[in-house]
């Protein structure tokens, strides 16, 4: 039986090996080198980067061939429970805290991957009964579910991103909101969110910073029932860390593990490369890598991070308005230098509010942020856009600003 997977990426290699193992006959398509496909397959897997209006798609959906993603295709295969994780950002955060602690806290196998970097083909076969999948899920991997469901999911947050392959806001809100007809049990929900906060479902279970729900911050402590928790005993700080562990902490209540035993078990968690890593202090400098940072919202919660900050933004231009960030540029950036295609946007909206520098590479960036930086300053690495103008992945652009750092002098 043929099928064909649209991708050579690790979704697209990962759906071909398990296809194949199934004794499936696999073709791999890529635009780059328009391999022959046959023209009838019984269905065709489509990697989540691919569009759902690509033109090969179309000539699929025209004989009425089941498209499905990468994902979904995974699910089929996927056995014990599955929790799911999603949100504009903090998704990758939280989904490593939950596993880090599930790794401690369950007897069995506890998988991680999907939009973390690691497919759901690829470790879908080795699940048993026993085992608990963890699956950050993108909004890319969430337009193509169908069957699939989840014991356990969150919602982070909702704001607007990539909007260059959404044609509205409200397109992109609508696909996230899509996870929760896949998610059998409870629905975390951020109560605070625009996008959520106000709706009522049977399903959801609540985290707020800023009033009651079934977890709540009260500017010192976590609080869940009659239990309060310390914000001090979190292993990383941040306001963005709380609503992630707030969200871990009622999924692993919901998997069977008190409050109590979810906080010790992340106690030696060290945070995420890429996501508000120092990298180095020089001179009484600090440097801060945030190359995660791929949106608006994730740069503001750099920002609300740190003071006396030398901002080192730009990317792939994908349609945000980055103007609602002004008046946190001009309280905390005292000066911003812009890279890639939104270099001169970006430099544009914020020239009025901080002095603002177009580079023409991260290299030049990096040398320039450092000679303009004093004492106690933070040169923060936070492009609020995504890498592919310049770089293969946000993990690329990270590593490389990384190893410029290293070589200063």
């Amino acid at each position: 039986m043929d099928v064909v997977i649209l991708g050579k990426g690790k979704s697209g290699k990962a759906a071909q090996n398990l296809l194949s193992q199934a004794g499936f006959n696999t073709f791999v398509y890529d635009d780059k080198e328009k391999t022959p496909i046959p023209s009838n397959p019984a269905f065709v897997v489509k990697s989540p980067g691919i569009p759902g209006t690509h033109h090969i798609i179309d000539r699929f959906k025209e004989k009425g061939i089941e498209i499905i993603g990468e994902v979904e295709l995974g699910g089929k295969f996927l056995k014990g429970k599955v929790v799911c994780i999603t949100g504009t950002n903090g998704k990758s955060t939280t989904t490593a805290f939950i596993y880090h602690a599930l790794s401690k806290l369950h007897k069995g196998k506890v998988f991680i991957g999907g939009n973390y970097g690691i497919p759901v083909c690829k470790f879908a076969q080795e699940t048993d009964k026993n085992s608990i999948s963890v699956i950050e899920i993108s909004s890319f991997q969430i337009e193509d579910l169908k069957d699939f469901r989840c014991n356990i999911s969150t919602i982070l947050n909702i704001t607007p991103d990539h909007l260059n392959r959404y044609k509205t806001f409200d397109a992109y809100v609508k696909t996230k909101l899509k996870l929760i007809k896949h998610t059998k049990g409870k629905v975390i929900i951020n109560k605070d969110d625009e996008q959520l906060k106000g709706r009522e479902y049977s399903k959801f279970l609540t985290f707020s910073m800023k009033e009651a729900g079934d977890i709540f911050f009260t500017g010192k402590e976590v609080v869940i029932s009659n239990e309060k928790i310390p914000a001090n005993t979190f292993p990383i700080s941040g306001y963005h860390n709380i609503q992630n562990i707030m969200a871990s902490i009622l999924i692993c209540k919901e998997m069977g593990f008190s409050p109590g035993k979810f906080i010790k078990s992340i106690q030696d968690f060290k945070g995420l490369e890429h996501r508000l890593e120092i990298v180095r202090v020089i001179n009484g400098v600090t440097f801060i890598n945030d190359s995660k940072s791929t949106n608006v919202d994730s740069l503001e919660k750099a920002l609300l991070s740190f003071e006396k900050v030398i901002l080192i933004a730009g990317g792939k231009d994908k349609s945000i308005d980055f103007s609602p960030l002004k008046p946190l540029i001009k309280k905390r950036v005292k000066k911003l230098i812009t890279i890639g295609e939104t270099a001169e946007a970006l430099k544009s909206v914020f020239e009025k509010v901080t002095e603002a520098k177009i580079c023409s590479s991260l290299k030049e960036a990096v040398v320039k942020a450092y000679e303009n930086a004093t004492e106690d300053d933070i040169v923060l690495f936070s492009p609020g856009c995504s890498s592919f103008d310049m770089f293969k992945n946000f993990e690329e652009r990270g590593k490389i600003f990384k190893l410029i750092v290293e070589e200063l002098k």
